[in-house]
């Protein structure tokens, strides 16, 4: 008979000795066991409940190591300890171990076992449980090769949206890997962005109440664990706002619906991506801007995709840590979605957060309908009407056309801005061309003077660099007739 927090002692007289310890709890808590190691003697410990069903088993050193069994969760009744030995040729029947028991409040903490879905632990959002990542290997399971595993389950009891945050700390030698499941067993999320050493944050993830979620938390490398410091899991349930962005996001099907002016997001895991949903009312056309703030330490990018998910414009003009902005796109009634990525797919990190902007303004003509950046999608233009538009993003192109009813002086006229030295090419109708100009240098206006037939006319307005572009400044065309 052992009582919780006492000790006893014993010895192994053969190798295939056994010793079986009772353990009466009085009360629900948390067990920690410590077998101090002896000559010739390669121990292991198991664990068993009151029908004697075995429930952990650690064997994590070698002849004459110690072994500890930690986390164990027990309730008011009667448990089992067993001593044995694995080393076939041990031999020392005089030597004496020890066998210590700790029994701490259950409160906060992790309660073995749980190391599988249909076994994991029930924490309250909002709560906090304290574990280890050890035994490092999990003995009881069929896999021999089988890491150890932590599975708690969450419930989000209220109905509506939520944003749930995990933070787990950092534990010396462990490299820790966080997944977030489903009922039905579907992976939502995995987080690996830490190294050996460091802590995982997850931020922002929808749930859906009233529902339940599971949590995986395990080391990334076998045999890696740590029995003497805990980790903190951490958890956060917030009502969804509108204001930042709703994990998981990654895919179409799942984008985050983008109803206020801007909204908030990060980058993680590596090569995450946050899709945004833009919805414009059927029967209007609105022209978007879009503006994503820089991150320390990335290169972020901005597509637009349709309703279905294709792409329509990339935006990549400015580099690292720089802010990437879209300018003058047209939506015609429907779903849209803006997409943020990090460029190499390779960097994250969940403490900071991005800012994504998006603007509607009813197109009204005097202004730039993207795309209007080929023959294929050219704008019409009036003789004697002015245009205001971007040269933006990089290697963009605008393309215009007009109709002359009478044979004329035509001007073309284009203003300078800061950053583009503009090109001017004027095509017939059969896309010949007729006249081309350039500005001497960035910022000059560019013009071409012509007489022409009666007919349909195209003209290209592109930055003679194509790297070079400006999402601050409009330039202004102008066809007028002389």
């Amino acid at each position: 008979m052992l009582k919780p927090g006492g000790k006893a002692t014993g010895t192994i007289g053969n190798p295939k000795d056994q010793d079986w310890y009772r353990l009466d709890s009085l009360a629900e808590g948390v067990l920690a066991v410590k077998l101090g190691g002896i000559k010739d003697v390669d121990f292991v410990i198991s664990f068993f409940d009151k029908d004697r069903r075995e429930l952990k088993r650690v064997d994590e050193t070698t002849v004459g190591g110690d072994e500890q069994l930690l986390d164990l969760g027990v309730s008011a009744g009667a448990y089992y300890l067993v001593v044995s030995n694995k080393n076939e040729k041990a031999n020392n029947p005089a030597q004496v171990y020890e066998l210590q028991t700790k029994l701490d409040g259950a409160a906060g903490r992790e309660r073995e076992p749980n190391d599988t879905a249909l076994t994991a632990q029930t924490v309250e959002a909002g709560g906090l449980a304290k574990g280890h990542y050890w035994p490092a290997k999990q003995l009881l399971s069929e896999d021999p090769e089988a890491a150890e595993e932590d599975w708690y389950s969450i419930e989000v009891s209220k109905p509506g949206l939520f944003l749930l945050n995990i933070d787990v700390s950092e534990v010396t030698k462990v490299d820790a890997i966080l997944e977030v499941y489903d009922t039905n067993g579907y992976k939502l999320k995995e987080l690996d962005a830490g190294g050996i050493g460091e802590g995982e944050s997850l931020r922002n993830f929808g749930v859906r109440g009233p529902g339940k979620f599971q949590l995986r938390l395990r080391s990334k490398y076998k045999n890696a664990g740590n029995p003497d410091v805990t980790y903190d899991l951490l958890t956060e349930l917030l009502p969804y706002q509108g204001a930042t962005e709703f994990e998981p996001n990654d895919q179409r099907a799942d984008a985050t619906p983008l109803g206020l002016d801007s909204i908030s997001g990060t980058v993680a895991p590596a090569a995450d991506q946050d899709w945004y949903k833009v919805t414009v009312d059927s029967g209007t056309k609105q022209l978007l801007r879009s503006e994503l703030s820089g991150l320390a330490g990335m290169d972020l990018t901005l597509s637009l995709r349709d309703g279905l998910g294709n792409e329509v414009s990339f935006i990549d003009n400015m580099g690292k840590e720089q802010p990437e902005v879209m300018t003058g796109w047209g939506l015609a009634g429907g779903d849209y979605h803006l997409v943020v990525s990090e460029k190499s797919g390779k960097k994250s990190d969940s403490r900071q957060s991005y800012g994504l902007t998006r603007k509607l303004i009813p197109w009204q003509p005097g202004l730039e309908w993207e795309p209007n950046n080929s023959s294929g999608t050219v704008q019409s233009l009036k003789v004697g009407d002015s245009v205001d538009g971007y040269f933006a993003p990089k290697g963009d192109e605008d393309w215009y056309e007009f109709n002359l009813y009478q044979k004329g002086v035509v001007v073309l006229e284009l203003t300078g801005v800061i950053n583009v030295a503009p090109t001017l090419v004027l095509f017939d109708q059969e896309y010949k061309e007729v006249a081309a100009a350039a500005a001497p240098k960035s910022g000059e206006p560019v013009s071409i003077e012509r007489e022409l037939d009666r007919g349909t006319y195209v003209v290209r307005l592109k930055p003679a660099d194509a790297a070079h572009n400006n999402v601050r400044d409009k330039y202004s065309f102008r066809v007028r007739a002389k």
